[in-house]
C-alpha cells in the first residue's frame, strides 16, 4: 500500500503549470527581441545558434526534477512492516457526561467542551496507558474500546455530545458498570475510571452501589466536577448555534443544573480515588496525573502495529539527476569557429 505522509506538500505541484507558463512567455520574449535586432538567421549566425532541441530537453528535465522534488517532499511511504512494541501503564477508562445539562454554560463556553478540554490533556501528558471512552447520559456505552491508539481515542471524543444518547438524564451509576466492563483482563490493580461530568444523578440508579462494586474489581474512580455549585441554565440553541431559550421543567420554571460535588467526592472516596475541581485557573489535572502516577505500571500485552517504510530518497535521487543533466545540458552553443576566427585574424 502507498500512502503520502506529508500532504501538505501537495500545494507544491501548482508550481508545474507555473513553471511551463514562464517557459512560454520567456519564448515570446526572446522572439520579440531578436525581432527588434535583425534578422533572426543571420543574428544566429553571426553571433550564436540557439538549439531548439536542447532547449526543449532542458526544460524537460527541469520541470520533471521539480515534480520528482515534489514527490520527495510528500513522504512516500510503501508497504508495512510489522513491529512489536512493549509498554508499561495502566487501564483507565473515562466516563463522559453528554447529558444535555452539560450544556450549562457557567464554563465558558460550555461544560461540555471543558470536559473534552480536560480529557484531550490528560491524553496528551500520558504516553503508555491504554484508554476507553465511556459516553453516558440517561443511558451509557463503551464508544471507544481500550486502545493505545490516541489519534483514534481523540476522534471519539470529539464527536461525543448530546445527540450520541438519546436517553434523557444522567445516570452516573450506569456509567461505572460500563466503564467496568471495558476493562480487558482481570487484574485487580492498575485500573482506574475517571468521570468527568456535573455530578447530579437523575436516573433510578445509585452511584455510590455502583462504586462499591468498582472496589471488588480493583478499579480506582476519580472524579472531575465540571461546572458551578451555584448553577446555570441549560440553554436551547437553533440550528445556527444561537439561543432561543431555556429549558423549562413541567412547571414551567426554568431548570437550573448545579454542580453536585458531595456525591461525585463520595464516589471517589469509596474507591480510595480522589475528586477534582475543573475550574478556570485551578491546576487540578496536575494532582491527577500526579494520584495516577503512584497507581505503578504493569507491563501491557504486546501491542503488534504497521509502520509505513520510507520512499522518500527514489523520487529524491531521481530529482537531483535530471536537474544535474539540466545543469549539463547548455542551452546555446557558440558557432564562431575556426572559419570565422581565421577570417578576423586576415
Amino acid at each position: 500500500m502507498l500512502k503520502f505522509a506529508n500532504t501538505y506538500a501537495f500545494v507544491l505541484w501548482i508550481g508545474v503549470p507555473i513553471l511551463i507558463l514562464l517557459m512560454f512567455f520567456a519564448d515570446i520574449l526572446r522572439k520579440r527581441a531578436l525581432k527588434r535586432l535583425g534578422d533572426r538567421e543571420l543574428i544566429s549566425r553571426a553571433i550564436l545558434f540557439l538549439d531548439t532541441t536542447k532547449r526543449r530537453w532542458r526544460r524537460v528535465f527541469l520541470i520533471l526534477g521539480y515534480c520528482f522534488l515534489v514527490l520527495s517532499a510528500m513522504r512516500p511511504q510503501l508497504g508495512t512492516k510489522l513491529e512489536k512494541a512493549k509498554r508499561e501503564g495502566i487501564d483507565i477508562v473515562f466516563a463522559l457526561d453528554v447529558s444535555k445539562s452539560m450544556l450549562a454554560e457557567d464554563l465558558k463556553p460550555n461544560r461540555l467542551s471543558n470536559a473534552r478540554s480536560e480529557i484531550k490533556a490528560f491524553i496528551q501528558h500520558q504516553t503508555d496507558d491504554r484508554v476507553a471512552l465511556t459516553v453516558f447520559a440517561g443511558d451509557a456505552f463503551l464508544m471507544c474500546p481500550m486502545t493505545v491508539d490516541y489519534d483514534a481515542f481523540l476522534m471519539f471524543l470529539a464527536s461525543a455530545d448530546p445527540t450520541v444518547i438519546s436517553e434523557p438524564g444522567t445516570d452516573i451509576a450506569k456509567a461505572i458498570d460500563v466503564s467496568i466492563k471495558g476493562f480487558v483482563d482481570d487484574t485487580p490493580k492498575y485500573k482506574a475510571i475517571i468521570i468527568i461530568t456535573d455530578g447530579e444523578q437523575t436516573a433510578p440508579g445509585n452511584p455510590i452501589s455502583a462504586a462499591d462494586r468498582a472496589v471488588k474489581s480493583g478499579v480506582r474512580i476519580f472524579t472531575i466536577g465540571v461546572g458551578t455549585p451555584s448553577g446555570a441554565p441549560i440553554p436551547v440553541k437553533d440550528k445556527a448555534g444561537n439561543i432561543v431559550g431555556y429549558k423549562k421543567d413541567e412547571t414551567g420554571a426554568i431548570v437550573t443544573s448545579k454542580l453536585d460535588e458531595a456525591t461525585l467526592d463520595e464516589i471517589a472516596c469509596r474507591t480510595n480515588g480522589k475528586y477534582f475541581p475543573a475550574r478556570p485557573g485551578r491546576d487540578e489535572l496536575r494532582k491527577i496525573f500526579a494520584e495516577i502516577d503512584k497507581m505503578g505500571k504493569k507491563e501491557l500485552e504486546s501491542v503488534v502495529f504497521s509502520q509505513y517504510d520510507e520512499r522518500f530518497y527514489y523520487p529524491l535521487a531521481l530529482a537531483i539527476l535530471l536537474l544535474a543533466l539540466y545543469w549539463a545540458f547548455p542551452e546555446r552553443k557558440r558557432v564562431i569557429g575556426n572559419r570565422y576566427s581565421h577570417r578576423q585574424t586576415q
